[in-house]
């Protein structure tokens, strides 16, 4: 009676999925559901593995295309073991959404390209053209290549399309970053997900669905049916994610910069003249807005003067009100937790939520962290403070009792989400995910320079240990007078 109603259960999840054939147990995935190497001879197929399907004990078919298929036993249906098909490749089995790219263009660093992208994660498929393109600066330089992506409704990008994968927000513009340079390819995904659970916007009342960065997911990818590994699917930092008010006319509401390169405006070190007919100014990028053109750089120009040439007393009585100080704070103690050293200078964003709010920061690009740099080298220094022209203001001066309520959100936060336990729970987490499902297994298939192995995890976590201990002792002795 129980193998009955096992099957009956088995037969019903296959059909709601796929093609069932009763009697021969066979299934036959939608071709979007998975992706066949025939350089590196491997399967990677997107499937959700029910206890259901695992407890039915049938032998079961899968037939991916003609004359290739496997065949899975209740032991192999895993996401940690690998079969194999009649053709000798590798089968893994995979919860990561499976992202299949095809296209007849050479891919170029600009301008995007056609091409037509799958998505397919266990019930959620979507189908669209788009526009892919290179991304990066140094990441150009990496065999496994980055690319920004397009949504299309159209072959020709005419029209955007806006599509929502599963737990990010529906959206036309994506990158898929190959976290090449990172070894244990968990950095940026663990450093951003720790910015969400120890920072929230200071509008979030009038903004609850604003994000104080990017979200993202892992995906696999296929390029033109090659396999090209794991990718981060992430969103992009603009108006529409951090919920800025939109600008009326000639009047500025929200506003948008990103620190796009190292410069004494983007250090807080210099404000050198700007003119609004230019998109960059000291390192930045203007983002949000740009009318008919016209690049206003006038208010963040006017601010960056204030932090480099304001009086003591007036650095004292304005700073609160043109810049957020919980979020100086946030950030400060984050950058230095990770010992993100490319991330003082540039690579976050300054915004305002509207024309009289002040500003606040937007962490971005965290691959440099944990005891690495942007390349993926390991660097031995755990003892250096990571600041810039604005937080040696704040921490030199002492505004608004800065230095107590920096120390005082140090202490909550080492009981809480910057406590040993779980800052190396959520790492173990990762890493073991990653590792259990064969994902460095894969990866080192594909890109046979970056072997992964335990001594990686390691010196990151021996990295950390050292790292907080140097800063539990910066706390303490920093004074608050």
């Amino acid at each position: 009676m129980l193998a009955i109603k096992n099957k009956m259960a088995l037969l019903l999840i296959l059909n709601n999925l796929w093609i069932s054939h009763a009697q021969e147990n066979i299934i036959e995935p939608k071709a979007t559901s998975y992706g066949i190497d025939s350089k590196h001879n491997l399967v990677v197929w997107n499937f959700n593995i029910t206890d259901s399907l695992k407890a039915s004990k049938a032998k079961i078919r899968v037939n991916f295309e003609a004359n290739h298929w496997c065949e899975l036993s209740s032991d192999s249906l895993s996401y940690k073991k690998i079969a194999l098909s009649n053709k000798g490749y590798k089968v893994y089995i995979t919860k990561y959404p499976v992202v299949k790219i095809t296209t007849t263009e050479t891919i170029s660093n600009n301008p995007k390209k056609p091409a037509h992208l799958t998505y397919t994660n266990n019930d959620q498929f979507f189908s669209t053209p788009i526009g892919i393109e290179l991304r990066g600066n140094t990441s150009l330089s990496f065999p496994k290549k980055s690319y920004d992506l397009d949504f299309w409704k159209d072959t020709i990008g005419k029209e955007k399309a806006k599509l929502k994968p599963k737990k990010l927000r529906k959206d036309d513009d994506w990158i898929l970053d190959g976290v090449y340079d990172e070894p244990l390819r968990l950095r940026s995904y663990t450093a951003l997900n720790l910015w969400h659970k120890i920072h929230q916007l200071h509008y979030i009342n009038q903004e609850p669905k604003a994000k104080s960065t990017i979200d993202l997911q892992y995906v696999e990818l296929f390029l033109n049916e090659a396999y090209k590994g794991i990718y981060t699917l992430t969103e992009k930092i603009d108006r529409k994610l951090l919920k800025l008010k939109k600008n009326e006319g000639d009047t500025n509401k929200g506003t948008l910069f990103k620190a796009a390169s190292y410069n004494s405006g983007t250090a807080f070190q210099k404000a050198s003249e700007a003119k609004n007919i230019f998109p960059h100014w000291a390192g930045f990028e203007m983002k949000y807005p740009v009318i008919d053109y016209n690049y206003q750089w006038d208010h963040l120009h006017r601010f960056v003067n204030f932090v480099v040439e304001s009086d003591r007393q007036v650095f004292a009585q304005q700073i609160e009100s043109r810049f957020h100080l919980d979020n100086a704070i946030d950030y400060f103690l984050f950058i230095n937790l990770l010992g993100a050293a490319d991330n003082m200078g540039k690579n976050y964003y300054i915004a305002k939520y509207n024309e009289k709010s002040p500003y606040f920061i937007v962490p971005w690009d965290l691959d440099g962290v944990l005891g690495t740099l942007i390349d993926g080298q390991r660097i031995a220094s755990t003892t250096d403070i990571l600041s810039n022209g604005l937080f040696d203001r704040l921490i030199s001066e002492n505004p608004a009792n800065f230095k107590s309520r920096l120390k005082n959100r140090w202490q909550f936060l080492r009981k809480n989400n910057f406590s040993n336990d779980s800052l190396f729970q959520s790492i173990n987490k990762s890493y073991n995910k990653l590792k259990d499902h064969n994902i460095y297994n894969r990866e080192f298939t594909v890109w046979d320079a970056i072997e992964t192995s335990d001594n990686d995890l390691n010196y990151l976590k021996n990295w950390l240990s050292e790292r907080i201990m140097f800063l539990d002792g910066f706390m303490e002795k920093l004074s608050i007078n």
